[in-house]
């Protein structure tokens, strides 16, 4: 199949789509209740938007599901697509990544990362994971000193969480990931500020655009990076 070498068995595909729906649900449950307690203004969206959202979060999950290939480590993947997701949709919203979600999701998935790599006999990954979590935290955390602005806090600790799963795949796809969601964004910016009449006062939130970049690494970020360096050798 061109999405993936091998599809994962039916069973773990319907799981991980399933889940990924009920994450999808959960996300939008806490984009809907956890900013209005921060006193931030609403934005609103209709319903719509919502069900994109749930859907979203279902067709993800079928992703990660036939990108891991395993049971044990379904959890963590579903946990972290409905995390980034709610995270999403509240920094479009608020330009903003709350603690409350941010910090729960990260040790929940880090655990569940833990147990399910120790079930798949793969807790060799689990280093690269950490070191890969901590590389992403300090480059962005560079780049949001030096650029004073480009990025908030609050993107530099989800870089933690978005770099211990695409880590625990490979290497390549963290620098997959990486560069995704650099371009990304600064695409997305750039066009904001092209398009949105407000200039640089224009409010972006850069957190969805490290997600997406994450979401594609997890998936297919070593095929990418396989492929480049086949095609650049």
């Amino acid at each position: 199949m061109i999405l993936f070498e091998t599809l994962a068995p039916a069973p773990l595909q319907a799981a991980g789509i399933v889940g990924g729906i009920a994450c999808g649900g959960v996300a939008v449950w806490l984009a809907k209740t956890i900013p209005p307690t921060m006193e931030l203004e609403e934005r609103a969206r209709p319903r719509w938007w919502w069900l994109l959202a749930v859907l979203t979060g279902g067709f993800v999950g079928w992703l990660v599901a036939n990108a891991a290939g395993s049971w044990a480590l379904l959890p963590a993947y579903l946990v972290f697509v409905g995390a980034t997701l709610s995270l999403s949709l509240i920094d479009l919203d608020h330009q903003l990544l709350p603690n409350r979600v941010l910090f729960p999701s990260t040790v929940v998935v880090g655990g569940l990362l833990i147990v399910g790599a120790l079930l798949d006999g793969r807790g060799g990954d689990l280093i690269r994971s950490g070191l890969a979590g901590v590389a992403y935290f300090l480059f962005l955390l560079v780049v949001a000193i030096v650029a004073r602005g480009g990025f908030g806090m609050g993107d530099v600790k989800l870089a933690f969480l978005l770099g211990l799963v695409m880590g625990f795949e490979s290497w390549g796809a963290l620098l997959v990931g990486i560069i995704l969601a650099i371009v990304l964004g600064g695409v997305a910016s750039g066009l904001l500020l092209l398009f949105s009449g407000k200039g640089r006062k224009a409010k972006f939130a850069y957190g969805p655009y490290l997600v997406l970049g994450s979401w594609v690494a997890v998936v297919w970020g070593q095929r990418i990076a396989d492929w480049y360096v086949g095609a650049a050798g």
